[in-house]
This record gives structure tokens, C-alpha cells and sequence, in this order.
């Protein structure tokens, strides 16, 4: 579309006003004898402006649903058309108010062409009858419903409808109307948009946006993706344990310390090499006397490699190890693993006790999810029956809760174990059972140090397995 085509939209647009300008002066006279020729002109301009209603609207939605990385790439490669949508979604704000002040300008000449053409069907010589006089009592009434009913349908729902479907394809054929929209509310729209952000920076002056609630907004953005088909179940997954990194410790991650597996530091090579066969370990960590006294770590690698002349693993001893405290958030974790080039690091209490440690491959399940070999146990939660499960000590509270609907309480624990400890004051042994309005938690497997499986049963109704998180 060229300089020219822009100029002749732009002195239709200026004559339509016109025409209504100049029909508007008339309402007095609206009785008196009207020419056909101005009936057609009236429901001509209704067209028109209803179309432009339509326009302002669907863009104000494809703006918001196109593809932006689509735009830019095509930007990049020289398309001129994409070239202005991009520029105009780059300040959104703009966009929007340019989109709004044209759909309103757009809705209140239709709304008054469309009370002139009432008028002038109503007045007509040619239906001058005992129905239609009595109509005119009514023009106002009837107008009002009528163009609400269009606008409705035709300026608002309809074209919302079609952008979003098309957004891509609509906005770049759209382009050069935008960019004349632009040149032509830019001004109106650039002073609508200061005077908004003026008055929400003096209402939430008090009020700053907190970090959860923007992380709430992009957690609810990703659920409407998913649910729009936008993006996939284990996208939206992904994004929503990423957003739940800023709440979560080391501690609620971490390989707990009775878990870990540790050889000491006079083990022989052979009893290593069996030790990593049967662990499915590459990396061993080291112990002088007990496990709670870590020295170093052994890598597999570095056995296999040698020349063979040691007899134990101590000449293999990496002793170079990083130390966290539980209380650590995983995010800052994530940013120092690559710059430690530590790939596992021990987690120590505010005693400087070793109580843990952790991996990189335990942060990228927190994202991922869980992901196994074929050394790996199986599920640690199991669904037996419809309102039997079993799952071992150590499963989470809140994945019980998000995976299955398990309904315990929360408190000053992370996992099954821990309710268990909490209530009984000690380690039960098996088939001690726990029943609380709506469950019965039975010990399946315990020793004397820790509770190893657990059955939850249901009094209330079936779980509800989900394979979201």
C-alpha cells in the first residue's frame, strides 16, 4: 500500500466526519423530508466507521498474540511491513493506547451515524404510518440497541475472534494502517498514555509490585498458554519449578546424609571398582573414621585411568570440596556451580556438620523433573489402589499433596517421615498406623534409625493422580 492509497483512506475518513458534522447540525429538523441519497450516505459511513471499530479492535488483540520472535526474524530480514510492527510493539503502552483511542473514536461516530440513520427511516415520507409514528417516540431506544448489538458483534467479538486466529498474518497485512493509525492518534494516544501512568504512579506510589506477585502473574500466564495450546504440559511444568526455585532451599533438595553413598579413604582398588559397579556412581565421596567426616571424593575415571601402581584409592583423593549451608537458596547455588566448576557440593548445618549433599543433577531435576537409568529405583510413590498408595520416608509433602491430593498438613518438615516423627514423638515401628478425619497412614518398613515405607489410605474418597506439578 503506497503514500497515495494512505492520502485517499485519510480524505474518506475526513469526509465521513463531515457528513456526520454535518448531520448532527440537522437533529432538529430530523422531521422534515430526507433525501435518499443522504440515507445511503448515512448507512455508508455506519459501514465504514463499524469496520474501523472492528480494525482497532482485532489489532489491539493481535498485537498481544502475534508471534514476536516470527516478527523480528522477518524484521531482520528486511521485511518493511514487519519492520513497523515491531517498532510499534516495542513499546507496548503505545500500542495500546493508539489501538483504544482509535476503537473509541471508532464506536462514538458509529453510535451517532447510527442515530441519524434511525432517525431518518423513521421519518421517511414513504413509511409515514400509524406503526412507524409511533416508533418515533422511540428512535433513541432503538438506535441505542441496535448499534450496541452491532458493536457487540461486529466491533468487538468477531474481530477478536479472527485476529487471534490469525494474529501473524493480520498484523503484517495491517501494517501500513498501523503505522498511518499512528501519524494520525499518535499524538492523542502518546497524551492518554502519560496521563495513565501518571495516575497509577501517584495510586501505587505506597504500592510496589512485589517479586511473588510477578512470579504469580508469569505462573498464571503459563497455565493460560497451556491451556490456549500454546505451549506444552511439560513447558508450563517447567516454567512453574523454575518460578518455585526462589521459595525452595538446599535442604529441601539435598541427598540427606544417611543417603549417602561413601567409601573410606583406605579402601582398596579392586573393592572400589566393585563398590561404583554396583552403586551405578561415578563420583564416590571419601570419609576418614565416619561418614559425617567427608575429606574428599574419588572419580571413577581417575581409578580406571591409572597406571595401576596404587593399592588404594587415597592417591585419588580430591580434596578440593565446596561447603553450603542448608539454608542456601538454590538460585544463588545455580549461579555459583559453573563458576566453582564444583558439579557436587556438601551441605553443612549452622554447626558446620555435614547433613547432605547435592548435585547438578538434583538442581535440573528441580526443573525437569524426575529423570532415571536403568540403575534407578522404581517411582517412590506408587499408586496401589484408588485410595491406597505407598511411597518410601523421605517422599515430599507437597508433591503427595500437588501429585496425588494427599491432604497433610504443613509444618516444620518436607516429607512423609517427618509428619510421622511430628505426631509420634518417635521412630514407629511397622504396622504402627497414623489416622487422622481423612487418612490412615500405616508403617509399612522402618529400623531404628529412620521410616523407610509408608501406605496412606484414603477414608474419604479416591486420590486423584495428576501429572501435573
Amino acid at each position: 500500500m503506497n503514500q497515495r492509497t494512505h492520502l485517499k483512506l485519510l480524505i474518506l475518513l475526513i469526509c465521513c466526519c463531515l457528513l456526520v458534522g454535518a448531520s448532527s447540525s440537522s437533529h432538529d429538523s430530523a422531521a422534515s423530508e430526507i433525501s435518499l441519497v443522504r440515507l445511503i450516505l448515512l448507512a455508508v459511513s455506519l459501514i465504514i466507521f463499524l469496520m474501523l471499530s472492528s480494525f482497532y479492535s482485532g489489532s489491539e488483540t493481535a498485537a498481544v498474540s502475534l508471534n514476536k520472535i516470527r516478527v523480528n526474524r522477518l524484521a531482520e530480514e528486511g521485511d518493511k511491513r514487519a519492520q513497523i510492527v515491531k517498532k510499534l510493539i516495542e513499546t507496548p503502552e503505545r500500542m495500546l493506547g493508539l489501538t483504544l483511542v482509535g476503537t473509541n473514536i471508532a464506536n462514538v461516530i458509529t453510535s451517532e451515524v447510527g442515530l441519524l440513520l434511525v432517525i431518518a427511516l423513521v421519518h421517511l415520507p414513504e413509511t409515514n404510518s400509524i406503526i412507524v409514528t409511533k416508533l418515533q417516540d422511540y428512535e433513541e431506544v432503538i438506535a441505542t440497541v441496535v448499534i450496541t448489538v452491532l458493536i457487540l458483534i461486529f466491533g468487538e467479538i468477531l474481530p477478536k475472534i479472527i485476529f487471534r486466529a490469525k494474529a501473524d498474518a493480520l498484523a503484517l497485512r495491517c501494517a501500513y494502517l498501523w503505522r498511518v493509525s499512528d501519524i494520525i492518534f499518535g499524538g492523542i494516544a502518546n497524551a492518554a498514555t502519560y496521563l495513565t501512568n501518571f495516575f497509577v504512579k501517584i495510586i501505587s506510589k505506597d504500592e510496589p509490585t512485589s517479586p511473588d506477585a510477578q512470579r504469580d502473574e508469569l505462573r498464571l500466564l503459563a497455565t493460560m498458554g497451556e491451556q490456549s495450546g500454546d505451549i506444552l504440559k511439560d513447558q508450563r511444568r517447567m516454567i512453574h519449578s523454575v518460578l518455585d526455585l526462589q521459595n525452595r532451599t538446599v535442604e529441601q533438595v539435598m541427598v540427606p546424609l544417611v543417603d549417602i553413598v561413601a567409601v573410606e579413604k583406605d579402601t582398596d582398588i579392586e573393592t572400589f571398582l566393585n563398590f561404583t559397579s554396583e552403586s551405578g556412581f561415578s563420583r564416590i565421596p571419601v570419609y576418614d573414621g565416619r561418614i559425617y567426616n567427608i575429606i574428599g571424593i574419588v572419580h571413577l575415571l581417575d581409578v580406571i585411568y591409572s597406571n595401576g601402581d596404587a593399592k588404594t584409592i587415597e592417591p585419588f583423593l580430591r580434596t578440593d570440596l565446596q561447603f553450603i549451608p542448608n539454608s542456601q537458596n538454590i538460585n544463588v547455588l545455580l549461579k555459583e556451580i559453573p563458576r566453582s566448576h564444583h558439579t557436587m557440593v556438601f551441605v553443612v548445618d549452622e554447626y558446620g556438620g555435614i547433613i547432605g549433599l547435592v548435585t547438578v543433577e538434583d538442581l535440573i531435576e528441580e526443573i525437569v523433573g524426575e529423570f532415571s537409568d536403568e540403575r534407578d529405583e522404581p517411582h517412590s510413590i506408587r499408586l496401589i489402589s484408588p485410595r491406597l498408595l505407598e511411597c518410601e520416608g523421605r517422599a515430599e509433602i507437597h508433591t503427595l499433596s500437588q501429585q496425588f491430593g494427599v491432604p497433610i498438613p504443613s509444618g516444620d518438615y518436607e516429607t512423609i517421615a517427618g509428619y510421622i516423627l511430628d505426631q509420634t514423638g518417635t521412630i514407629p515401628t511397622p504396622g504402627h498406623q497414623i489416622q487422622t478425619d481423612e487418612l490412615i497412614i500405616i508403617i509399612s518398613d522402618a529400623n531404628a534409625r529412620a521410616i523407610r515405607k509408608v501406605r496412606i489410605q484414603s477414608r474419604i474418597g479416591n486420590f486423584t493422580q495428576s501429572e501435573t506439578s
